[in-house]
């Protein structure tokens, strides 16, 4: 018995073994070190590459890869890595894919940022040298340095940091390997006015590891090809946006500086129309607090500094008529403007009208239509005398008041408060002059 079953096994065990030796010879193998020497001098002409004769080999589940060190002549400083490789994709195991790659990038950036702090940027002043950031590595590239900016002025001396370092990098080919993201945490209060989602601008929210919301931040990420200087003025923008959807100040943002940017914002809507050409209108665009053809962000005048921005929709697309949407906290802060008694904070706090009338908003007063896309069929509610109001027609899950609304509670007409000269992106213009 025992014979006839090693009889029976011995065609098994050959069949095994020529399975393994035909997937074997499907996939690929590393690279020689003469391809890879091939490979070194096709991408770095005219240099003198010596490549070591030793190698180091590393394989995982669904990486192979095999390593050479390699030096040129116009960098005598620098040691860099070559490397072959065999990689899985999409199943691992399955190494069906392969190629060479080197890490002349990341070495060189990395010496030159060590450069650069010790040369060119001593000569920056202490708020700019702080916002400095080092680059992550990943393999052999490098990751985003993620720069810490506190205020709105750190916008602009990051860009000014950038700006110097990718000069003294001076080659090309290094500053497109360059990215960075410049984060700000907001400063004052991140009310939950969207039920758990962003709230734009700020479109990132921080969770602890207790699960409790430690901080938002608006970010931005610098890429090589992008226009910085409209890159910071939109970071800008977003920053005095956060604000007043929170009716708060904070990262520099305070009643000057808020009301500077809103008179400049003012300033440069006012010849949109007149460009000549639709790429100079499109670039002027990119400076201003819009969004699209039929809502827009619009500054209002209450009598009191500094201006109030809120959103502007058009009823239907066409009509010519519009309306102007309030956050809760922005309604908050107008009912004290207009001499009411708030009871409350921006998310939740309760008003007694002009009209004798007791009312009472939240950010959650508000129920989401399960399964649904978007939130045209959600419900938003308020609740006066203490009973259940529903609001038609309301903008976001964080705009919910409207203007109609306002001038129930306050008495006043938000629509003559629109200052004149503003234009949304289909031309139609609104308001009045300032006071």
């Amino acid at each position: 018995m025992k014979t006839k079953t090693v009889l029976h096994r011995i065609p098994l065990y050959v069949l095994v073994g020529l399975v393994l030796f035909m997937l074997d010879s499907c996939f690929p193998s590393f690279n020689s070190s003469g391809e890879v020497m091939a490979y070194l001098e096709k991408n770095y002409p005219g240099q003198r590459i010596v490549l070591s004769d030793k190698y180091e080999t590393n394989r995982g589940l669904s990486k192979d890869i095999r390593i050479w060190t390699f030096t040129l002549s116009d960098y005598p400083k620098d040691t860099f890595h070559v490397a072959s490789y065999i990689s899985s994709y999409p199943f691992p195991m399955m190494k069906n894919q392969h190629g060479i790659e080197d890490d002349f990038e990341k070495v060189v950036i990395l010496r030159r940022a060590k450069e650069f702090e010790h040369g060119p940027m001593k000569k920056f002043d202490a708020l700019t040298r702080r916002l400095w950031a080092h680059f992550p590595e990943l393999d052999f590239s490098l990751k985003p340095a993620r720069l810490e900016l506190r205020t709105v002025d750190d916008i602009w001396r990051a860009k000014h940091l950038i700006d110097a370092f990718d000069q003294f990098l001076g080659d090309e080919r290094l500053t497109e390997e360059v990215q960075y993201y410049l984060r700000m945490y907001m400063q004052g209060p991140c009310y939950d006015l969207n039920h758990g989602g962003s709230v734009p601008p700020s479109d990132n929210i921080v969770i602890d590891k207790s699960g409790k919301k430690k901080g938002c931040y608006i970010e931005r990420r610098f890429c090589f090809g992008v226009n910085r200087q409209e890159l910071c003025q939109q970071f800008y923008n977003d920053v005095m946006e956060f604000h007043q959807i929170m009716d708060s100040y904070g990262n520099g943002v305070n009643k000057e500086t808020y009301q500077a940017w809103a008179e400049n914002q003012l300033r440069l809507v006012k010849p949109l129309l007149d460009l000549p050409s639709e790429e100079k209108r499109d670039s002027l665009l990119k400076l201003l607090g819009v969004r699209d053809d039929y809502t827009g962000c619009i500054f209002i005048d209450t009598g009191m500094k500094p201006y109030m921005l809120v959103t502007l929709s058009e009823k239907e697309e066409g009509s010519g008529s519009y309306n102007l949407f309030f956050t809760y906290p922005q309604l908050h802060a107008f009912c004290l403007r207009s001499g009411l008694q708030v009871q409350g904070t921006g998310d939740h706090f309760r008003v007694k009208g002009v009209d004798g009338r007791h009312y009472e908003f939240s950010s959650q007063f508000y129920k989401e239509k399960k399964g649904a896309i978007g939130w045209d069929e959600d419900v938003c509610y308020f609740l006066r005398n203490g009973r259940k109001v529903l609001v038609k027609g309301f903008y976001t899950p964080y705009e919910c008041i409207s203007d109609v609304l306002v001038r129930q509670i306050t008495g006043r007409d938000v629509k003559k408060m629109v200052l004149s000269g503003q234009i949304s992106l289909n031309g139609q213009t609104f308001g009045r002059g300032p006071n």
